[in-house]
């Protein structure tokens, strides 16, 4: 483990913690509560964007696919990198309580607690599996509405930071996850255009 790499991460997860940003970052987290949220924002898009909205919300859902379940996948089985939390006393965990559906963890109070190491010698840290799909996902829709993709890109660094603010990732899984995001939405975005001009 690089020195600059720890040195940040008990920066980020432990010296530049507050109480807000200890809901905050697990909630950026936790897609899955987000998730009535994000499946009306899809059907409402579907319904009143036309066509060209429709195109892209194909092209997102292929990006994320991809991002997530071929290419993410694979990268964490080959790399096998042990998360933070994993490998370290000092890393402090951060999520949602639980609650049942998954939207009212965000109404309970969040889980601060020291990490407890495992022992794994093989895990699943790089790449995030978060910052590669909120990144192809804002790619794909800056390539449609740019303006909409930009404030996109604000969120996917959150949740990029969010990461290893709960102690889930390195800060150098960071950067190369992005990449990776990017350059899937752009892959998708530019095939599906291709697709459209050839019909």
């Amino acid at each position: 483990m690089n020195a600059w790499d720890l040195s940040l991460l008990h920066q980020i997860n432990t010296a530049w913690s507050h109480p807000v940003l200890d809901w905050l970052m697990p909630a950026l987290s936790a897609i899955e509560a987000w998730l009535p949220l994000i499946i009306a924002a899809v059907l409402l898009t579907a319904w009143r964007g036309g066509k060209r909205a429709r195109i892209m919300l194909l092209c997102l859902g292929i990006a994320i696919g991809l991002g997530d379940g071929v290419i993410s996948n694979t990268l964490k089985k080959t790399i096998g990198r042990v998360r933070p939390r994993d490998a370290r006393s000092d890393v402090i965990v951060r999520d949602l309580g639980t609650a049942s559906p998954a939207f009212m963890r965000l109404f309970q109070t969040p889980v601060v607690k020291p990490s407890e190491p495992n022992g794994a010698t093989h895990g699943k840290s790089f790449p995030s599996s978060h910052t590669v799909n909120m990144f192809a996902a804002a790619t794909v829709i800056a390539c449609f509405y740019r303006r909409a993709g930009l404030l996109m890109y604000l969120l996917a660094a959150a949740v990029g930071y969010s990461r290893i603010y709960c102690g889930a990732h390195w800060p150098s899984d960071i950067p190369p996850s992005m990449a990776i995001g990017v350059l899937v939405g752009l892959g998708v975005t530019a095939l599906a255009r291709r697709i459209v001009r050839e019909i």
